[in-house]
């Protein structure tokens, strides 16, 4: 019988939609939607952590205006 053990991942949390949606289409999990404490009526996005994660949200802030006209 095999026993797995789950190791704790690092979460990234996002509170822009946008960059959340843009993440999804990009192929990244969503792990949650939590209510934002801070601005009631938004939401945080979690994603777990990854170099390639960390990629895709620098380019998509290198490339927020182009992405917003679509």
């Amino acid at each position: 019988m095999e026993t797995t053990t789950n190791t704790p991942r690092d979460i990234i949390v996002i509170y822009s939609p946008r960059m959340a949606g843009y993440l999804m289409l990009r192929g990244f999990y969503l792990v949650g939607v939590q209510p934002n404490l801070k601005r009631p009526g938004k939401n945080c996005f979690s994603f777990f952590s990854s170099q390639m994660l960390k990629e895709a949200m620098e380019d998509y802030l290198n490339h927020k205006e182009e992405l917003e006209k679509l």
